[in-house]
């Protein structure tokens, strides 16, 4: 790229901006873009699903390459640690019609995007820091999800929180969510502290193309801590098919309570011999007879050839980044057999 053209998608926002079109390489998807929004938005409320995470400028997950085209960014927002020719597209706006090449993204859409009220029907605390909590997601508003997506909960000030659904989908707009507690959050410790039933939350979803592959590959379900819920999706979705291509669940934390499902989880290995559990503690502090260390390594372990596996995993994003490099790297892993969700992969630190 020309460096006239580098430092062009360096520069400042210098207002909304005419109407542009965002073209998405190799699906070849054209998108018509709204001024003021992000090039990520634009792809996500159309329901395309570019690699993301934070969405904020700060992790470098949504970094892309922009093959023609200008962007700008937020006055006073500079990003950093993104390599010439790239953007973040989750703060990027285009200034010209602008083509990105983003090779996760699928020809056909997701399910159409909507923005509901919901209304709480149930919050348990399955452990010191996790909720599970149950919506119910407005009547009429033409709302379904496929297992493996998730929804975001916009806040008061407009800002968002992504969750993966852990139910199967269901006729009545039922979500399920498990939410972590993290200090200092915006949204997940009033979750787990003030959240109850009859409160009514502001969602927008389904987003995410996270979904179990159409083919006969044995699977290994790779989750660590509530990086379990979309997993448990497929669980109660897909039972017959996983029970028929035979699947094991991997499934890491610090410490057993860390795993707030552990009898869900074993009793569903428990219902098919072609499924298996296997539970994976890196500081079990206390008497353990299983499995100790990192969730990938066990599965680089078990599994010295998974040349003819899928690999679905979900959770810490530095797992998942290392658990794709790894089983990839060493273990014949196919890298179009590797699947994460889209929101919470490919994380490259800003510095």
């Amino acid at each position: 790229m020309a460096p006239e053209t580098e430092a062009q998608l360096a520069r400042p926002e210098d207002g909304a901006g005419a109407p542009a079109t965002l073209t998405i390489e190799p699906a070849g998807v054209q998108l018509r873009c709204t001024p003021g929004e992000s090039l990520l938005e634009t792809a996500l409320s159309q329901g395309f699903f570019p690699k993301h995470s934070c969405r904020r400028g700060e992790c470098n997950a949504c970094e892309a390459r922009v093959i023609a085209g200008e962007v700008a960014y937020p006055a006073g927002f500079i990003p950093e640690g993104i390599r010439p020719g790239y953007c973040l597209t989750c703060t990027a706006r285009p200034v010209t019609d602008v083509t990105l090449e983003a090779p996760e993204v699928s020809r056909i859409p997701g399910r159409r995007v909507v923005q509901a009220p919901a209304r709480v029907a149930e919050v348990r605390r399955v452990s010191a820091d996790v909720a599970i909590v149950s919506l119910r997601v407005q009547a009429g508003t033409g709302f379904s999800f496929s297992p493996g997506q998730y929804m975001d909960v916009i806040l008061r000030d407009g800002t968002r929180r992504s969750y993966s659904m852990a139910n199967a989908p269901d006729a009545h707009g039922t979500v399920e969510w498990h939410v972590r507690a993290m200090p200092g959050g915006r949204f997940s410790p009033h979750v787990y502290e003030k959240l109850k039933p009859r409160d009514v939350l502001r969602l927008a979803g389904p987003f995410g193309a996270f979904a179990l592959q159409d083919s006969d590959a044995p699977v290994i379900l790779l989750a660590s801590g509530t990086g379990y819920a979309p997993i448990a999706s497929f669980m109660r979705s897909h039972h017959a098919a996983l029970s028929r291509r035979g699947a094991a669940l991997y499934w890491g934390g610090r410490r057993k309570e860390d795993l707030y499902a552990y009898e869900e989880a074993a009793q569903w290995a428990a219902s098919s011999e072609r499924l298996r559990f296997v539970p994976v503690l890196s500081e079990p502090g206390g008497p353990w007879g299983g499995r100790t260390g990192f969730v990938h390594e066990a599965v680089a372990s078990d599994f010295p050839d998974l040349s003819r596996h899928e690999v679905y995993a979900c959770g810490n994003p530095l797992m998942v980044d290392a658990a794709s490099h790894v089983l990839t790297r060493d273990n014949g892993l196919s890298p179009a057999g590797f699947h994460s969700d889209a929101f919470i992969t490919a994380l490259r630190p800003a510095r």
